[in-house]
């Protein structure tokens, strides 16, 4: 941890900022190897929002990169915060702090409300509010599938990526990584699992040797699929929404960059803001995938690497890792791999969503 935090963050603002100009911690947190502050900054009669982070993944060229997606957005009348440039005009600046070393940027201070705020997470205050915004024909919040929307607008633009995967990216390992975030979780459970419950590793073997095959299969196709650029992050913390509740934008392009199409609107499906709505993580993705088909048409490599890339990202995840941590007894452990044994053999129909506008 920085020893001086108010002192650490007037010399990281000193790098974009000209004196005079006041500085407020927003947030900092700190996790293994990842290390952020957040602080507003006031200065020229504006506030504007100044980062730092010391991590493995942001870097000054990624940050360069996110202008990509940025003037994209904007461009589709959807807001993300402009990047100011520092004093000496670059985009981000490296500083050293305490011994650690981070980099700095500063963006706009968006002139939207967050849909949840910090103090919001995980309350019953925040679901009821939630629950009365606009909603969509499904049910689900008008906000949620509008931000669909413009994530299918930007597969349909297919930007340029090169500096940087998102932080969702499959069979490839995110920056600093050993493996993406699937494979990780088969490690994590397997080395859980042989410490904890060897009588079970017979039968893991099989489900790992079929979670193997069903990877294969899809490395095969997954150089066909058509890639764009995407923020990536659609947490509701990050999620900026008009006064009468639509989605106006997006903020924190901490995890944006390159992915597959396909993988973003599965893994919108499946992980985005979905888990106490009307639908199942099926039903769910099906309906991701109309929105993105309304775009641009679904390829027939897509098409087949669908169902593969869905047991991909659902039969073994952070939930069955967590699951395995917290069992108490064999039992409970068999039940775990009942659960992976029924997601690898699961059939998924996804073809009538992808080519419902053909």
């Amino acid at each position: 941890m920085v020893s001086d935090i108010p002192a650490a963050l007037r010399r990281a603002a000193s790098l974009f900022f000209a004196a005079p100009f006041d500085v407020a911690l927003l947030s900092s947190s700190e996790r293994e190897d990842d290390f952020r502050m957040a602080a507003t900054v006031g200065a020229d009669g504006r506030r504007s929002v100044l980062k730092l982070a010391a991590n493995a993944f942001t870097t000054p060229r990624r940050i360069e990169g996110w202008q990509t997606l940025i003037r994209a957005a904007r461009a589709m009348d959807v807001y993300m915060p402009a990047l100011i440039p520092s004093l000496t005009g670059r985009i981000a600046e490296r500083c050293e702090l305490d011994g650690r070393a981070f980099v700095v940027w500063a963006e706009e201070l968006a002139p939207y409300p967050l849909a949840q705020t910090e103090a919001e997470l995980d309350t019953d205050a925040y679901r009821d509010k939630d629950a009365a915004r606009p909603k969509s024909d499904d049910g689900c919040p008008a906000w949620q599938t509008e931000l669909i929307a413009f994530n299918a607008k930007l597969a349909a633009a297919r930007l340029p990526g090169g500096w940087g995967m998102s932080g969702y990216v499959r069979l490839t390992p995110f920056d600093g990584e050993e493996t993406d975030e699937a494979e990780e979780c088969v490690l994590k459970f397997e080395r859980d699992l042989t410490a904890r419950f060897p009588a079970l590793l017979s039968r893991w073997q099989t489900i790992r040797e079929r979670w193997n095959e069903n990877r294969d299969a899809l490395a095969a196709l997954y150089p066909l699929l058509p890639t764009s650029v995407f923020q990536a992050d659609w947490n509701d913390t990050n999620v900026l929404l008009t006064d009468d509740g639509h989605f106006a934008g997006l903020i924190d392009c901490n995890i944006a960059g390159e992915d597959t199409a396909l993988n973003m609107a599965l893994s919108i499906g499946c992980y985005g803001f979905n888990a106490a709505g009307p639908l199942t993580a099926e039903e769910h993705a099906g309906k991701v995938l109309r929105l993105f088909g309304r775009e641009r048409a679904w390829t027939d490599d897509e098409a087949a690497a669908a169902p593969l890339l869905w047991r991909y990202i659902t039969a073994l995840y952070w939930g069955e890792v967590n699951d395995l941590r917290g069992a108490g007894a064999e039992e409970d452990a068999a039940r775990i791999l009942d659960r992976i044994d029924e997601a690898l053999a699961a059939e998924p129909d996804f073809r009538p969503a992808m080519t419902a506008h053909e």
